[in-house]
């Protein structure tokens, strides 16, 4: 084995994390700078938990590369993994992937998720070696502003802006199973949380979450709750943008379904994909 070792991420400061955790992503196949202020943030949202997360540490203490792992119940998420240049090829990845998994199992958890982007490959390898299975596919995709929108979609009977605490029950109401990042955990963590619900003069009836600062609508979630899923996500955003002219949209991890095809109507192109896995521990 080579000369490094596995330590908690504890050991460092947030600072330092986001500097190694930059130097991991400085060729990586789709960029994802941080900085500490959003560091700090994600380390919130996602329940982080420094104690459980790993570095992996070469001579005079240089971090060769980290991994961090949120934990919620009787369940992690690995997270933010990734080897410096100077570290590869000399078994810190796995080292790392050790570290992790041993620190969820010490916890007593069931289950141990995690993503790799989609054309990943040595990563895909990593994981498919420490046992985790593909569930499936996820898609982040954004759409750009278009200020000049004036005119609504056809067919809305009725649509209603709701603010945080009403967002939150219609998240708690949600079918399906929702990834780390839009389970009710992630999005009771987020600040100044809206919902706009559509109705449709076909019965069709739709919602979508979000959070709206100046410049963007991020932390979307979009459910159906009755009616043709494409057709009914669709006007419902179409109906948001219209509110929203002048936000740039980010849509993170949505399943490729019924309601994507609704994304793309309203305007949406995908970035890319990642692979949601998970791991059963014992």
């Amino acid at each position: 084995m080579s000369d490094f070792e596995i330590v908690s991420a504890d050991r460092y400061t947030l600072a330092e994390l986001t500097d190694a955790y930059n130097e991991t992503r400085v060729d990586y196949m789709v960029p994802m700078p941080m900085n500490l202020a959003k560091l700090r943030e994600y380390v919130r949202l996602y329940d982080v938990k420094l104690k459980a997360s790993q570095v992996a540490v070469g001579e005079d203490d240089m971090i060769l590369g980290l991994g961090m792992l949120g934990v919620r119940d009787q369940r992690a998420w690995i997270t933010r993994l990734g080897v410096l240049p100077y570290g590869r090829r000399l078994g810190v990845g796995q080292g790392i992937m050790e570290g992790l998994v041993a620190a969820s199992e010490k916890l007593g958890l069931k289950q141990v998720w995690l993503e790799v982007i989609q054309g990943n490959v040595p990563g895909l390898a990593l994981f498919h070696k420490f046992g985790f299975q593909e569930t499936r596919e996820l898609i982040v995709a954004r759409r750009p502003p278009s200020p000049n929108t004036q005119v609504l979609p056809s067919g809305i009977k009725h649509s209603e802006l709701l603010d945080h605490e009403e967002a939150l029950n219609l998240l708690n109401e949600r079918k399906g199973t929702p990834n780390w990042l839009k389970q009710p955990e992630s999005m009771a963590h987020v600040q100044n949380l809206s919902a706009l619900v559509v109705e449709l003069d076909n019965g069709g009836r739709g919602w979508v979450c979000f959070h709206a600062d100046l410049l963007q609508l991020t932390r979307m979630v979009v459910e159906v709750d009755a009616g043709d899923p494409a057709e009914v996500s669709a006007a419902t955003l179409q109906t948001l943008h219209r509110h929203y002219k002048r936000q740039d949209a980010k849509i993170e991890n949505i399943p490729d379904d019924a309601i994507w095809a609704g994304f793309v109507r309203a305007g949406y192109f995908e970035s890319f994909r990642r692979i949601e896995m998970v791991k059963e521990l014992g």
